[in-house]
């Protein structure tokens, strides 16, 4: 699953991105990206990550 927040991140760090096994949060400032944006990104990687290909037996992605 694939999260994007809005948050106020120090200048100069315009996104921060935090992963688990399960999880990925990607954090962009608020001041770069409006919610709608955050909303679409969210369900355009979300959908990709739906449609991932599963992992051949030799640890090759097809």
């Amino acid at each position: 699953m694939i999260t994007v927040t809005r948050v106020r991140l120090d200048t100069g760090a315009p996104a921060v991105v935090r992963a688990t096994a399960e999880h990925l949060v990607l954090a962009v400032d608020d001041r770069h990206i409006t919610p709608t944006g955050a909303a679409a990104i969210e369900t355009a990687l979300n959908g990709l990550v739906d449609r991932a290909p599963e992992s051949a037996p030799d640890g090759d992605s097809r």
